[in-house]
């Protein structure tokens, strides 16, 4: 069943009820947070999943998976690239896969004046397999002048075995993260590879040929945020492979040593990002039903103030500070059934404003 391109603009009117949570001991630092408005943004009957938001010029960009045969990896999905001027009304610019892979986790990179968007790709073949090994990952980038014109999809050169996830940029700089297994051993379960995974920090000249930088997990790594500050020391919040807790990794240049510390709770598909001079992280949760929250980060602690409307496949957000109070996340959720009773993926938005 299809719903055809569109924005839906569902408010939901439960908003009041998100749990918000007020940290009173660090009342200056963790201010509350209301949930203006939740929406979903996109449903097309397919599988939306794992978005991205990012400002460019003028305009607003979101991006995001779609595949009509789901969430696992199958050739037949694309990453669709859409603007905004308001992050109200949306239209699709730039829609692209890449033959016989899978591609999935499209993250955004404003760097020398151009518009990167990367995605992992999975090789698949013609087929949607049920076995699909990481030794044989690519990244692969459409990147924009203008944010209407494309080219696309480009091959990224020192990226094979590697399954990339966020990008970031500090001075002429571009990074990835990019995970893979330890001298790219050969397992056969999961069990088996992840404890071999490794997060290496990648870095580009021009961002589209890489090369390995640093290693900032040498076990279960998994997805990571990067966020560099001014002075280029860069602070990571890091998904942990088999379940464990996220960490917190820090560094400066050159990226040599990392400290690393564990968060309380799993964060699946994380963020980081400035919120004015706080630091927001949001992503899912895993106590109690699977849910996208949003957290301050103080002092290395998470101060939780939102869950978003959410459940089921979910998470996987990105964030536009619109202004020092007014914020604006993108995140994909399944609690919601079309006319039919059948469950939908499909892409939501929630407004923020932090209470003075």
């Amino acid at each position: 069943m299809s719903f055809g391109f569109r924005n839906l603009a569902i408010t939901i009117c439960a908003v009041a009820a998100i749990v918000q949570i007020n940290i009173a001991a660090h009342a200056d630092e963790t201010p509350k947070v209301n949930v203006l408005s939740v929406r979903r943004g996109f449903d097309n009957g397919e599988h939306n999943a794992f978005t991205d938001l990012c400002r460019f010029g003028d305009k607003y960009y979101l991006a995001f998976r779609t595949c009509p045969d789901g969430h696992m990896v199958h050739p037949t999905s694309s990453i669709i690239i859409q603007s905004s001027d308001d992050t109200k009304t949306w239209k699709t610019v730039h829609q692209f896969s890449v033959p016989k892979r899978d591609v999935r986790d499209p993250h955004f990179l404003v760097f020398k004046d151009k518009l990167f968007v990367y995605t992992g790709a999975w090789y698949c073949g013609d087929t949607s397999p049920k076995n699909y090994k990481m030794d044989d990952h690519l990244g692969y980038a459409a990147w924009s002048d203008d944010g209407e014109n494309w080219h696309s999809p480009v091959m990224l050169e020192g990226t094979y075995g590697h399954y990339i996830w966020r990008a970031a940029a500090h001075g002429d700089k571009a990074y990835l993260c990019g995970r893979r297994k330890r001298e790219f051993a050969k397992t056969t379960t999961r069990a088996e590879r992840d404890p071999l995974i490794e997060s290496a920090m990648l870095e580009s000249d021009d961002g589209l040929i890489f090369r390995k930088k640093a290693l900032f997990q040498t076990t279960n790594g998994d997805e990571t945020a990067f966020l560099f500050e001014d002075d280029g020391s860069v602070l990571a919040v890091a998904r942990s492979g088999s379940k464990l807790n996220a960490q917190l990794c820090r560094s400066k240049p050159p990226y040599e040593k990392w400290d690393r510390t564990n968060f309380d709770r799993y964060i699946g598909g994380p963020l980081v990002a400035k919120w004015g001079d706080r630091y927001l992280v949001a992503g899912r949760k895993t106590i109690g039903p699977a849910v996208t929250s949003l957290y301050w980060l103080v002092d290395g602690q998470l101060h939780e103030f939102a869950e978003l409307p959410s459940g089921g496949d979910n998470s996987y957000p990105g964030f536009i500070a619109l202004s020092d109070t007014r914020g604006f996340v993108s995140y994909y959720s399944s609690h919601e059934k079309d006319a039919d009773g059948k469950t939908i993926t499909a892409i939501y938005f929630a407004d923020l404003e932090i209470e003075e």
